[in-house]
């Protein structure tokens, strides 16, 4: 038996013995299943649950394997349909997951050659080095380093600082990641692989701030995007647009977290991370300016606009007061959160972020009542999740209105707001749910894909990536947007048409709405995988 029955939707990558495993099988022919190890005959039944999906009109009947639990792969088999589905039961399942996708940070890395032992066939030469024109005026600043945000060359503030918290998140909740060897010139070093390739783009966000003012300009781009070529190819003249409070607000929350991180291998770096998020934090004051960003004239990279910037400041008064302890901080955090409590783990809404650092904080004292409420709004909004995850078949945390530009990152950050539940509360529902979305993430979801390129039997092979278009391979362990149904480019127009929300991915270089990557969805991935794993 060779084929694959894409009836089947689960998770391509493997289940955990030890937790819930449910798979759904799309308009059977048959409700008579077998599972099957080694050519063995394991268990059989007659499927009989089911529901039809709200959205796609699908009749979709529940496997739940969750009794297996001995490692081994089996195949499920529908009697009197073709092909099989590859079901992995396995201790530590997303370790190489894990790892790919965090090396996916090493070779977006712009500004240094990465070599051929280092990168393989996504090897590249040394990329945008060249000193960068602000905007308007004659001046040129240098801005090397950094990650490449994105399936294109631009680097942007507000995307890598959320990158970054993610990422130091993740590193704080799971030891494992600590000891993971990225194979990154700094592997060598005493200071966890990590921790490297994080300083890596610090050391770029640092450079985007104006030394004299402290305001920290948005982004470094060229003025419009280019093909698909390697990095080095890109020519044009790259030009760094002006402040704006979105980035200084999320710069200066990323490099307060950031202190206590390299502290222990680095006093001059956190002596630095410290000065520059304070001079930050401070720029705020003097910053009236229409919220949100704008394009400056002739400039059509990515905006990352965001119109609202209370929750930027939110984040950033928390974060500075649980790195320093000063009472101004506090201040200016509860006056907020007094008012109302805020969400968000993506790179528009950020209010999560300041959450957790509020509800962490112990040197330095907090209110207990308001700590209270934030615990009571964060549950509420677990709860809000769970309402959607309850009529969906496919167990992921959307409703129609969900299925937008980047909604597996979505998705991903939905876990984590579970997780957080989960850890308040120690319900164990919770847990399961955040599961849930990951599940949703690696192959059970209504397009039947692994959504994270190289994984899985089905899953995306033509990103919308320009490295990957110029080496004519996906490069592995970058997490797509998913579901659009917007059809917010031409391919989704071509291709997705009346199709119902949830199956409005196409798997095509030229659906960026679809089938682009970025560093905060994969970041978001790797945040989730750390609570999980």
């Amino acid at each position: 038996m060779s084929t694959i029955n894409k009836k089947i939707r689960g998770n391509q990558v493997g289940y955990e013995p030890e937790f819930e495993k449910t798979l759904i099988i799309k308009d059977p022919t048959s409700l008579r299943y077998q599972l099957k190890k080694d050519e063995q005959l394991i268990e059989q039944g007659i499927l009989s649950k089911f529901s039809i999906h709200p959205l796609t009109r699908e009749k979709d009947f529940i496997c739940d394997l969750t009794h297996v639990k001995e490692e081994g792969v089996y195949q499920l088999i529908l009697e009197g349909m073709e092909g099989y589905f590859p079901f992995v039961v396995k201790k530590n399942c997303y370790e190489e997951l894990l790892i790919k996708s965090l090396r996916f940070f090493y070779l977006q890395r712009c500004g240094e050659s990465i070599p051929v032992e280092c990168a393989d066939e996504f090897q590249h030469r040394s990329c945008h080095d060249q000193p960068a024109r602000i905007y308007g005026t004659n001046q040129r600043i240098s801005v090397n380093g950094g990650w490449h945000d994105a399936g294109d060359y631009g680097r942007y503030i507000v995307a890598a600082a959320v990158t970054v918290a993610d990422l130091l998140l993740a590193f704080e909740e799971t030891q494992k990641i600590s000891a993971i060897n990225l194979r990154i010139p700094e592997s060598k070093l005493q200071i966890p692989d990590l921790l490297s390739e994080v300083r890596y783009e610090l050391e770029w966000m640092l450079s985007m701030q104006n030394q004299t003012n402290g305001q920290v300009y948005h982004k470094v781009t060229c003025a419009s995007f280019c093909g698909f070529i390697m990095p080095e190819e890109e020519q044009e003249e790259l030009v760094v647009t002006e402040p704006s409070i979105t980035a200084t607000a999320t710069f200066a929350a990323t490099t307060a977290m950031a202190v206590v991180f390299y502290e222990p291998f680095d006093e001059t770096f956190s002596q630095r991370l410290k000065q520059a998020s304070k001079a930050s934090y401070d720029a705020l004051k003097d910053m009236h300016m229409p919220e949100g960003f704008k394009n400056p004239e002739g400039v059509v990279t990515g905006e990352y606009g965001d119109g609202k910037d209370i929750d930027e400041k939110y984040w950033a008064a928390v974060a500075l007061y649980k790195a320093f302890g000063e009472s101004q901080y506090r201040e200016d955090f509860e006056t907020l959160a007094k008012k109302e409590v805020l969400h968000g783990y993506g790179w528009e809404e950020v209010g999560s972020f300041g959450n957790q650092a509020y509800l962490t904080t112990e040197k330095f004292p907090v209110d207990e009542n308001l700590r209270e409420e934030i615990q009571k709004q964060m549950i509420k909004k677990a709860d809000e999740l769970e309402e959607k995850i309850a009529i969906e078949p496919y167990g992921v945390s959307f409703s129609e209105n969900d299925y937008i530009w980047g909604s597996n990152m979505y998705a991903a950050e939905n876990g984590n707001h579970l997780f957080d539940a989960y850890r308040i509360t120690k319900n164990v529902k919770y847990l399961n749910y955040a599961r849930s979305q990951l599940h949703y993430l690696l192959g059970k979801n209504p397009c039947g894909y692994c959504y994270i390129t190289g994984f899985g039997f089905l899953s995306p092979k033509y990103p919308h990536h320009r490295p990957s278009s110029a080496v004519k391979k996906a490069m592995e362990g970058m997490l797509v947007g998913g579901p659009d149904r917007g059809l917010n480019d031409p391919a989704a127009v071509e291709f997705l048409k009346d199709q119902a929300a949830p199956c409005c991915y196409v798997d095509d270089e030229g659906s960026y709405s679809t089938n682009e990557v970025t560093i905060y969805w994969n970041s978001a991935l790797v945040y989730l995988l750390s609570v999980l794993i």
